[in-house]
């Protein structure tokens, strides 16, 4: 079961590296202003008027678990789940899986002053994030206790293909993954000031072709995962927004990374600053070319690796966790 928006589909991997059929939920979907700035009311009026098709995707998980009788139910940060998680019909322990777990921790980078946006951003994860177990993404490794009862802080959850690359090619282009087109302007005005730079650009940009000049040197993808890592493999930098996911690849391949987190967006103007914070990236609000930084020392590289290689061992404590926890529905 997985989350869909109603304007995005699914990664390709995702849906036939599985191996098994994907049964869709109604999920939230954030709304843009000018396909930039997050708008907040915007995204809060969407909520409020899909809360039928939501309870209906949190019923369907019910049936879903009472038909297949699962050990363990995993929600890597679906709202559904976690609505599944306070009803009356749960029948299955939860593990709770993102990086969002860590907004709460003492190590993590804190908004100036008082938020009522951040505030309510995190009674959404305490929601979203109801389980038995919670397993925190983390760039680092962190005293479990600053994320609440039943919590593991663990590195990254990096796919197969990224693991198997080294990031040791450079075929000296840039790699620019946007989730929104309103940044791709500014962006192909900063790469034809620099006209031997060449790069690659990935965008979700509905309708466009799949791979199109823009510029000398200078082509834009639709999204295609596979395309894009091999690209991040060889690239001599990244531009990115500040996702988790994406920064810990970049991390992995040790490339000198440039994070550019959407505008109004709070989580990931911290997510950004947590990154910088241990080496990983520099960040700018704009597609500043001239911030992007040098490769991250190597002894940064290889210890983020070696956290990222205790991967496996901290799930499968989690999922332990998660089952031998007495079964108090709704306890965290």
């Amino acid at each position: 079961m997985a989350g869909r928006p109603p304007n995005r589909s699914w990664p390709a991997f995702f849906e036939h590296g599985l191996g098994v059929p994907v049964r869709p939920l109604a999920s939230p979907e954030m709304r843009y202003q000018r396909q930039r700035r997050l708008d907040v009311a915007g995204t809060v009026w969407f909520l409020v008027t899909r809360l039928g098709a939501f309870r209906r995707s949190a019923a369907s998980i019910a049936d879903t678990v009472a038909e297949t009788r699962p050990d363990l139910l995993v929600n890597f940060m679906e709202p559904t789940a976690g609505w599944y998680a306070r009803s009356p019909r749960r029948a299955v322990p939860v593990l709770a899986v993102g990086h969002q777990f860590m907004l709460r921790h003492p190590q993590y980078p804190r908004p100036a002053g008082p938020s009522p946006v951040h505030w309510g951003f995190l009674q959404y994860v305490a929601f979203t994030g109801r389980a038995d177990a919670r397993h925190a993404l983390s760039y680092y490794d962190a005293d479990p206790r600053g994320i609440g009862q039943a919590g593991i802080v663990a590195p990254p959850l990096l796919r197969d293909e990224v693991l198997a690359m080294d990031g040791r090619a450079n075929d000296g282009h840039l790699l620019a993954y946007l989730l929104n087109a309103g940044y791709l302007p500014p962006l192909l005005d900063a790469l034809r000031q620099r006209r031997s730079l060449r790069a690659h650009v990935f965008c979700h940009r509905p309708g466009a072709p799949a791979h199109e000049k823009a510029a000398p040197g200078v082509v834009v993808h639709a999204l295609d995962a596979r395309l894009f890592l091999r690209l991040m493999d060889s690239a001599h930098a990244v531009l990115c927004s500040a996702g988790f996911e994406s920064l810990s690849e970049a991390g992995w391949l040790g490339k000198p990374t440039l994070a550019v987190p959407i505008e109004g967006h709070r989580e990931q103007t911290l997510n950004a600053a947590d990154a910088a914070g241990v080496g990983l990236c520099t960040t700018s609000p704009h597609p500043d070319l001239d911030r992007l930084s040098s490769a991250p020392n190597p002894t940064q590289t290889s210890r983020f690796r070696s956290w990222v290689l205790q991967s496996d061992a901290r799930l499968d404590a989690s999922v332990a966790l998660a089952i031998q926890r007495p079964r108090q529905w709704g306890h965290i």
